[in-house]
């Protein structure tokens, strides 16, 4: 039996559908199963960026320490190796983005 699936409907900036999208091609899934698999781990992400706001208004991130360490110590659960991996991607992902930007705003 086919599990019942509702339509979401959001306006998002093109940018964001082209992360969204390089994101899933790196990953060899569809937009639809990344967003699925966004969702199903939605407490989890979100609990990090939330942490991650709040550490940010009332420390700097120091990075003098193991940082890895830091992650894992600091993951909510239940956070599987493979999110880490795939917010690892992520990572990279807005990386590059941020350096295409930072070398349109030197051209």
């Amino acid at each position: 039996m086919a599990k019942k699936k509702l339509v979401l409907s959001a306006k998002i900036e093109p940018e964001y559908i082209k992360a969204l999208d390089e994101v899933a091609r790196s990953q060899h899934i569809t937009r639809s199963q990344l967003l699925r698999e966004f969702a199903r781990n939605a407490t989890a992400l979100y609990g990090i960026l939330k942490a991650e706001r709040e550490r940010q208004q009332t420390e700097k991130i120091t990075l003098d320490k193991n940082l890895s360490q830091w992650v894992l110590e600091n993951t909510p659960e239940p956070m599987s190796s493979e999110l880490i991996h795939f917010l690892g991607e992520v990572m990279h992902h807005a990386a590059a983005m941020k350096e295409a930007q930072e070398r349109k705003g030197e051209k």
